[in-house]
């Protein structure tokens, strides 16, 4: 009998949570709210207490999991606006304590974004042994008859010298066991 047969079937509960029990949805709402207070609080106490509510909103945000995978996509929508909502005052958000909330919050947008695939991934050139970098993308555009001669005539070299290396070691291999 299989061991496979005995074990019980796990699942997340990631699975089983509905969208709207997703805790990011509460934690965007709370951080939209008093992000909203604060840009129409009176100069004063009222603006101070308003601002020390926005700063723990957004670290509250930023320090909550996201579920699901719509509560995500929420989430990077939110920060998407409030980056470039704040943008102008990104250096103020550099200051407040210990944590760098400004780089948090771009970290985890673009880490979200990268997770979902909701933006293009930027990579860096590949390196082959033979020194040629192979590019990140892929580019559709015809390419016309001389650069794929060129392309073919790379390849074509590459090509002979693995076989001249694996065809030399071969030799190599069958004099020294001769010897």
């Amino acid at each position: 009998m299989s061991h496979a047969l005995i074990l019980p079937v796990l699942r997340l509960d990631a699975e089983r949570i509905p969208f709207h029990a997703d805790p990011i949805l509460a934690a965007i709402e709370r951080h939209s709210e008093a992000w909203s207070v604060f840009q129409v609080a009176p100069e004063g106490e009222a603006s101070d207490a308003a601002d020390d509510e926005t700063h723990d909103s957004l670290n509250a945000l930023l320090a909550t999991p996201c579920a699901t995978r719509a509560g995500m996509l929420c989430l990077i929508r939110h920060l998407r606006w409030w980056l470039s909502e704040e943008a102008p005052n990104a250096a103020a958000h550099c200051c407040q304590g210990a944590a760098d909330s400004w780089a948090i919050a771009e970290v985890r947008e673009a880490e979200l974004s990268r997770c979902l695939g909701v933006e293009p991934i930027q990579r860096l050139p590949l390196a082959l042994p033979s020194g040629r970098l192979i590019g990140p993308t892929i580019n559709l555009r015809p390419v016309p008859a001389p650069a794929r001669l060129g392309r073919a005539l790379a390849a074509a070299g590459e090509l002979m010298a693995a076989v001249a290396l694996i065809g030399g070691g071969c030799v190599l291999t069958g004099l020294a066991s001769l010897l």
